[in-house]
Order: C-alpha cells, then structure tokens, then sequence
C-alpha cells in the first residue's frame, strides 16, 4: 500500500471513529434527557471536541426529537455577551432549535411545569416573531419579552459552549410574553431602542437580577445578523430549524428554579409588557 492510500485508510478510520463518537453523545445526552439525569461532557471525554462536533451532535438530536414529533418552530441565539467570547474562544453566538413543544406563547402570565427538567434555570430574553419560517428577510411581526428555560445534563452545570450545543443547546423551554404587534403604534421605535431596554426579574417579589438590551451583542437585533449564518452550521442540510421565532439571548444572569415559585419581569426604558409565570410540577 502506498503512503497515499495508507493517508487515505487512516483518515477513513478518523472519520468513522468521530461518526461512532457522536453518535454515542448522542444516545447518552437523550437518555440523560429523558430520565431527567446527566452525562459526561464531550469535551472531558475526546481532547479537541469542537463545535463542529458539537453542531453535527445538535443535529443528530434534533432528528431524533422530530421523529418523536417534535416541529423546529424557531431558534435560540446563545452565549450573545461579547464580554465572555475571549474567554471562551469564541467569535460568535451558538444556535439551537426551538420546538412547537418547547414554546409557550403565555400572554401576561401562565403556570408553567417544570417537572421534565433536570437542573432548569431561568433567563430574561428578547424575542422576536417573522411572519416567513427563517429570520433572514424581512422585519420582525412582533417583538416580546421571554423567559428561556435552560437546562443542563452535565454535573454541576460544567459546560464549554461546544458542550452547550451538544447539550440541546440547552433549551428546555420558551415562554413568550405578551407580543408588540407590527401595527401597533411606535413599533419601529421600539425595536429600535431596546438596546435601551432595562428588565428586572423578581422571584415571589424579591428582586433577583437586572440587565439590558445593550447586554445582547450591543442590540438584541443584532442578533438576528447570525441566524442565517449559524443555520447552515448546525445541520449542514435542508431541514435545518426554522426561524419563525428567534429568542436573542439573555439579558440577566442565571437563576435556577422550583416548583412553586412565581417569576415576573418588569421593563423600562421601552415600552414592552412585563409577564409573570407560576411554576408547578
């Protein structure tokens, strides 16, 4: 065998080796889903497991969920303050689908169970609404304040973000606030200023965590500018999620939740309607 076909053979080797490794991430990140448990984080168990490694996990879960029902409806936009990229590595957000199982469209308040997940926690996010299924044309039908239920499979909450896509990119769930309709008057303005956004997120009215628009790449909107450039990455095909629906990130820090508590968000310096949920098993 020459010493090009032996480059060939091992490179054969590599890949299908990576092709097996993935697909085991994948069987153990839906079984810790499903039993409400946790695994091993990729990146403890292969040196070098990137998010290219971690898209092609992302999209295997994401056809295991759509053969069970699930309708990608949207999609979230991860890791969106600039300040923790150096740390990290990073020079962009991370993406992953939203489900028509995983979105609550709630109004100004709803009980929401929590009870599926395992270690969830809680964030302050804008979102905005499209009238078309990707957010690459066109301007938002509607903006809205979030809440993103983020949930974890690892021990202790120790991730990297290739970890985080891998990991559902640990969407659990999205419950959408009261809409800003595009009729409405001063929508343009709006969505203009919410880099002036200010929210405060209360826990059975104790104030708990404060953030702003600005916090979100510098504007929620900018946002948006990765969704078309982060969908081919994720599947690398056709069926890659929707944008419909596209949650930009969150503006507060984590908090984590139990059954029982009420949660409500409160904003100023644009006017978007604040909303509340009740979380029950």
């Amino acid at each position: 065998m020459t010493r090009a076909e032996t480059e060939i053979v091992a490179d054969d080797e590599s890949t299908a080796a990576a092709a097996r490794f993935e697909a085991d991430l994948a069987r153990d990140l839906m079984s810790a889903r499903d039993g409400r448990g946790t695994t091993q984080p990729p990146t403890t168990r292969a040196e070098g497991f990137g998010l290219d490694q971690a898209y092609r996990v992302g999209a295997a879960l994401d056809r295991r969920l759509r053969r069970r029902g699930y309708h990608p409806i949207g999609c979230k936009v991860g890791f969106t303050n600039r300040a923790i990229w150096p740390r990290f590595g990073l020079d962009e957000p991370i993406l992953a689908p939203v489900y028509d199982r995983t979105l609550r469209l709630a109004g100004p308040t709803a009980e929401i169970p929590i009870g599926m997940f395992h270690a969830p926690m809680i964030e302050v996010e804008v979102v905005f609404g499209f009238a078309q299924e990707v957010a690459d044309e066109g301007r938002p039908e509607w903006v809205a304040l979030g809440f993103e239920i983020v949930d974890c499979h690892y021990p202790e909450w120790h991730l990297t973000p290739a970890d985080s896509v891998a990991d559902f990119g640990l969407h659990g769930a999205l419950v959408v606030g009261r809409p800003v309709n595009v009729r409405q008057p001063g929508f343009d303005e709006r969505v203009a200023r919410l880099d002036d956004l200010e929210v405060r997120l209360f826990r059975n009215e104790t104030p708990v965590a404060r953030g702003r628009g600005s916090d979100v790449l510098g504007h929620p909107l900018a946002a948006l500018e990765f969704v078309p450039r982060l969908l081919p990455r994720f599947a690398g095909q056709e069926d890659s999620p929707a944008g419909g629906v596209v949650s930009t990130g969150t503006m507060t820090a984590l908090e984590p939740l139990s059954p029982g508590e009420r949660w409500r968000v409160e904003a100023a310096g644009v006017d978007l309607p604040g909303m509340e949920i009740v979380l029950t098993r």
